[in-house]
């Protein structure tokens, strides 16, 4: 499922179901997809993000990010709304201090 969040160059969302539980994956970049050296995603400033519940808390945490980008710390969240504005906070703070 392709979606776009304003402000997030790339934004797409995908959901799996793992055992029991749902996860959320966020694959988003800091960049255009028609600047990405050789149109791949992997190298841009990108990120992978993973949205689950663990031991009853809804968790966020980056499992996967590019060169140039910036660390993001696991944390829970109340709802996918506030993952996605969290997102949206890395991505333009990996915009505006990595060039």
């Amino acid at each position: 499922m392709r979606l776009t969040s304003p402000f997030i160059p790339y934004f797409k969302r995908t959901q799996s179901q793992l055992g029991v539980s749902d996860s959320i994956f966020y694959h988003v970049s800091a960049d255009m997809e028609d600047t990405w050296a050789n149109g791949i995603y992997h190298n841009s400033r990108y990120g992978i993000f993973h949205l689950h519940t663990e031991n009853g808390k809804l968790k966020i945490e980056l499992t996967s990010k590019g060169l140039k980008t910036l660390k993001f710390r696991k944390m829970t969240v109340k709802s996918e709304k506030e993952a996605v504005m969290k997102v949206r906070e890395w991505v333009k703070k990996t915009q505006l201090e990595v060039r």
